[in-house]
């Protein structure tokens, strides 16, 4: 992983739609920056069938290690809202303090994310991990990315 040392999407572009993984990376560029982080916390977000972001931005605080328990919970609760507006996919992201690269722990949160957002049938984009310095994508092998 490589830092991004472009600059930061311009606020005009905060409403465009998000076609891509590119789109998705700079938009949670937009919405992170200046990144800085106390806590861990996940933040997901609604993305419609005309590739436009919810105006709301959610985050759950979350431990450092995966909590299997709690990512069942939340997909669970997507999927539940998913059924009642079908046209839309669920963006992730991991942020926490840090200046480290990608750890084991923000790959495992990744993996089991992503294995039960499958099981609940929660459609997802690439889930992206923001510490201290970098905002990167967490790639996975059984992304079922939008």
């Amino acid at each position: 992983m490589t830092h991004d040392n472009s600059a930061r999407p311009d606020i005009s572009t905060a409403h465009d739609p998000i076609y891509t993984a590119v789109d998705l990376h700079r938009r949670w560029r937009l919405l992170m920056e200046p990144l800085g982080f106390s806590e861990v916390l996940l933040w997901f977000t609604f993305i419609d069938a005309d590739h436009l972001q919810a105006p709301a931005l959610n985050q759950l605080p979350i431990p450092t290690s995966p909590d299997p328990f709690l990512s069942d919970i939340l997909m669970s609760r997507l999927a539940e809202t998913l059924a009642e507006m079908p046209d839309l996919s669920v963006a992730l992201l991991l942020s926490r303090p840090g200046s480290d690269g990608v750890t084991d722990d923000d790959m495992a949160w990744a993996r089991v994310l992503t294995d039960d957002a499958v099981r609940h049938g929660v459609t997802l984009h690439p889930i992206h991990r923001a510490n201290d310095v970098e905002l990167v994508p967490l790639t996975v092998a059984t992304d079922s990315a939008a």
